[in-house]
């Protein structure tokens, strides 16, 4: 299976990254937005529209997307976040519906919550559950932690001050490379590098193979609406090679 894996954001398309892996290829592509038909300002229902319509083209069956997929359960005893949010120490916070810690990221978690219940509910994607390796034809769709991933691959985690130091990010691209034994472009931004880091567990789902996938939190629970609470984080296990 094809596999693509998403870097997002709520302002501006331009701040998306993609990489794509094809079954048995070490050499990822990184296609645009603009490939993907995707024109600012970035709204839900064209997002989801926009990558279905290129999953189906590509053959992909994997989708990993950077964002949260459900709120925290309201009876939950962790308090303003998802047991997965706390055990990765993830910057941002999913509270309740409507809540998010900091409030500057609610603006982001709503859109990245929205877009994967527009790809489910309209578009029959799967989000990862226990079990998910016994199911076939499933076109699976996960949340990933791009900044855990590269602790989990024995690298050190790619920082956001590096953004526009091209050189820097040659280093940390080198570096994934030779963990996971991608052919990997020079000039990557960092958004791509990003969501090319995740790219082996997407490959572990489309393989089905849990041994080189690491789940955290537990399985999305429904909630009202077409939204859901909680849901699994996924990463790549080490070694991935």
């Amino acid at each position: 299976m094809t596999v693509l894996s998403i870097d997002l954001a709520s302002k501006r398309y331009a701040d998306f990254g993609l990489a794509q892996l094809d079954p048995g290829s070490k050499s990822p592509s990184f296609p645009t937005p603009e490939e993907l038909g995707l024109h600012d300002p970035p709204q839900v229902a064209e997002c989801a529209a926009a990558i279905d319509s290129y999953a189906r083209s590509k053959s992909i069956h994997v989708i990993l997307l950077d964002g949260p997929q459900g709120w925290r359960h309201p009876r939950s005893p962790i308090e303003h976040m998802r047991l997965a949010e706390r055990v990765l120490n993830t910057p941002g916070k999913t509270g309740t519906p409507g809540h998010a810690k900091p409030n500057t990221y609610l603006a982001y978690t709503t859109f990245c919550i929205e877009l994967f219940d527009a790809l489910r509910k309209t578009y029959g994607w799967e989000l990862i559950r226990e079990g998910w390796e016994k199911q076939r034809k499933s076109r699976w769709l996960g949340e990933s932690f791009p900044s855990a991933a590269w602790e989990l691959l024995g690298l050190e985690r790619l920082p956001s001050k590096i953004r526009r130091d091209r050189a820097a990010l040659r280093k940390f691209t080198r570096r994934l490379a030779k963990v996971t034994g991608y052919d990997m472009p020079r000039d990557l931004t960092h958004d791509q590098i990003q969501a090319a880091v995740v790219l082996p567990a997407a490959e572990a789902i489309a393989w089905r193979d849990p041994s080189r996938l690491i789940k955290v939190g537990f399985d999305p629970l429904p909630a009202p609406g077409s939204s859901v609470y909680e849901g699994w984080i996924v990463l790549p296990r080490f070694p991935a090679v």
